[in-house]
């Protein structure tokens, strides 16, 4: 009887760390793409600084973000989000207009990262 309790109270929290996981995944990306948005208003208002301070606090919590999170799907996505974000940091530094399709396609990673991080009956099978 008593392995069975233990089971149910192990089974409990992960559930419970695995939501949390998920939420705050979803905070996150949901904090990045923000971020990413505040770069595009602020380069198209011409605020270059605005926009160069903003593509260096992405970058740095985006690092911070990866050196904190143990367990992450998939590596590679983290890998071309890391890229994306430099060249986005690169762009507002140099005032090129390339910079909005790179915050485009580094919103769509963070995107595919924030659904690769859903618990599905899939990924637990």
């Amino acid at each position: 009887m008593k392995r069975i309790v233990i089971s149910i109270v192990i089974l409990a929290v992960m559930s419970v760390g695995c939501f949390y996981s998920v939420r705050v995944s979803c905070d996150f990306t949901d904090k990045l793409i923000e971020q990413i948005h505040e770069i595009e208003d602020s380069f198209e208002k011409n605020d270059i600084e605005a926009a160069n301070n903003a593509a260096k606090r992405l970058n740095k919590e985006w690092g911070e973000f990866v050196d904190f999170a143990i367990l992450i799907n998939d590596l590679g996505l983290a890998v071309d989000i890391t890229s994306s974000l430099a060249e986005i940091q690169s762009f507002a530094e140099d005032a090129n207009d390339e910079i909005y399709a790179s915050c485009d396609r580094a919103e769509a990673q963070i995107d595919l990262f924030r659904d690769m991080q859903m618990p599905t009956l899939w990924k637990i099978l």
